[in-house]
């Protein structure tokens, strides 16, 4: 765009903004996002109370939408097919709307602080700069181009094109530069926000809260203890900067080399702006399996009480009547087996009294009994050949039991694991009592099985990655420096006398 500023070189630009956008959107999927096609609002300040209001006269009582099917639906790729972004009707800020308005949709959708949270705020930030340069770039050519003719199409010359005038530009001048101001009026980053603790000997402070602009929710504190601090940029930019390696007291009057030092930093005004090994939020890293998964700082009862008290109220009972079952069926089976040895007994006196000449039986029937036994004998070996590969590439894993059959089967594979577990916790328990350093075979039969169920729920439910969330509600000190964070002071220069 550097002599004029036709339609083929608009629709080039939009295609190329919306293959930009559409790259930058492939993991929030901001451009696929579905919004309402009617509404719009001039006033960018006012985009999230107006859909507010807009949705809010479209619902019931109950907060479900009236005649959902009846709303138009559309997304910001389906515009930009239909060519609805065109700089001659306002196309950049209509752009800008609808990005900031789905971008808006998303972030009061996600949690604060999440992956899917930073990656719509970063598309967001980067769209809009997108569309500011843009818009930038555009009017400037426009300018250009105009400056350097007349109304009457004659191209002027150097004095006179300084003379050119604001009533000489076209509709497309004014349709973009407006556009441009209502962005760059709303456009704005937010200010760093930190969380701030006070503590018994020093103040603590976290790293800088992911939190976007476009989020109208209160901040979610760790605890009711921590505030929330402003981090202002420092104003003396052209003065040069304190030297973070030395920390020291003030040389200009030498205290007792006894005492601490009492002044850790010159002109130090907050530890986020310096790479300082200052206080950071726990990571447990490699030991994330042994971290706590709640927090209990805010309970009146721990964890521990709380499972004595069920145990003590339901636990027990829980254990009588699975005991009290266990007991009725085993009387039931017993009193089963009694009655048929009581019936076996009484056939076979019977059978007995009929039988009793004809117990006699031909040689020629021995004989045919005996060759059948070695025939099926002679199969049975050929039968139990076993090939090495297989006995070389067996693992106990490979044994799987009716058990675990049934259980799956059933839908019960999470009480045969309970069991085993407590099984295998069983088994560990007299060993170690025992003192035997090898599990038993039993042990590892059971081992074994329970690695097997876990792996088979893990692979039918496609679980790539197990979700583990851990407490890091509490901060962790690693460096700690002796003396308070001074304020920047004005000192004057002092000037030397010089003997003469």
């Amino acid at each position: 765009m550097t002599e004029s500023v036709d339609d083929r070189t608009f629709k080039d630009l939009l295609v190329n903004v919306q293959s930009i956008l559409i790259a930058a959107s492939v993991k929030c999927r901001v451009v696929d996002e579905s919004f309402p096609a009617k509404f719009f609002e001039k006033n960018p300040d006012k985009i999230y109370e107006s859909y507010c209001k807009f949705i809010r006269n479209r619902s019931n009582s109950e907060g479900s939408i009236r005649n959902e099917d009846k709303l138009a639906l559309t997304t910001i790729n389906k515009r930009f097919e239909d060519g609805e972004y065109e700089p001659v009707q306002g196309g950049f800020y209509k752009l800008y709307h609808d990005i900031k308005l789905v971008c808006t949709m998303l972030i009061h959708f996600y949690p604060q602080g999440t992956r899917n949270y930073q990656l719509v705020d970063k598309f967001y930030k980067f769209s809009s700069e997108l569309l500011l340069r843009e818009c930038f770039r555009i009017g400037i050519a426009l300018t250009q181009t105009n400056k350097s003719k007349s109304r009457s199409g004659k191209i002027l010359g150097g004095n006179e094109a300084d003379d050119y005038d604001d009533d000489d530009a076209t509709e497309l001048d004014k349709t973009i530069s407006n556009d441009f101001i209502k962005i760059s009026m709303n456009y704005s980053l937010p200010i760093s926000q930190t969380f701030h603790i006070k503590t018994k000997d020093l103040d603590l402070f976290s790293s800088i809260i992911s939190k976007s602009n476009l989020d109208k929710r209160p901040h979610e504190l760790p605890n009711t203890n921590f505030k929330i601090n402003n981090v202002i940029p420092q104003t003396d930019i052209e003065n040069e900067a304190p030297r973070l390696g030395f920390v020291g007291a003030n040389t200009s009057n030498i205290p007792d080399p006894t005492l601490p030092p009492t002044e850790m930093m010159t002109r130090f005004l907050h530890p986020n702006w310096y790479a300082l090994p200052t206080t950071v939020w726990l990571k447990y890293g490699n030991y994330n399996s042994w971290a706590p998964s709640f927090n209990e700082n805010g309970t009146v009862v721990d964890s521990t009480t709380r499972g004595l008290i069920w145990l003590e109220r339901i636990g027990y009972m829980d254990l009588y009547e699975t005991s009290e079952k266990k007991t009725t069926q085993e009387e039931k089976l017993d009193a089963n087996e009694d009655d048929k040895n009581i019936e076996q007994k009484h056939d076979h006196e019977v059978v007995d009294g009929k039988i009793d000449g004809t117990e006699s039986v031909d040689d020629n029937d021995d004989n045919v009994s005996t060759t059948s036994k070695n025939t099926e004998g002679t199969e049975d070996n050929e039968q139990t050949i076993i090939k090495l590969q297989n006995l070389y590439n067996w693992t106990p894993s490979n044994h799987i039991g009716d058990d675990e059959v049934e259980s799956f089967q059933n839908g019960t594979p999470d009480k045969l694991v309970s069991e085993s577990l407590l099984k295998l916790k069983q088994l560990r328990k007299e060993r170690i009592l025992n003192r035997v350093s090898k599990p038993t075979t039993e042990e590892r039969e059971v081992y074994f099985k329970v690695k097997r169920i876990l792996k088979e729920i893990i692979l039918a439910k496609k679980v790539s990655k197990l979700p583990i969330n851990s407490v890091r509600a509490f901060p962790v000190l690693q460096t700690n420096y002796n003396g308070s964070i001074p304020v920047v002071r004005a000192q004057p220069g002092r000037k030397r006398k010089h003997k003469k």
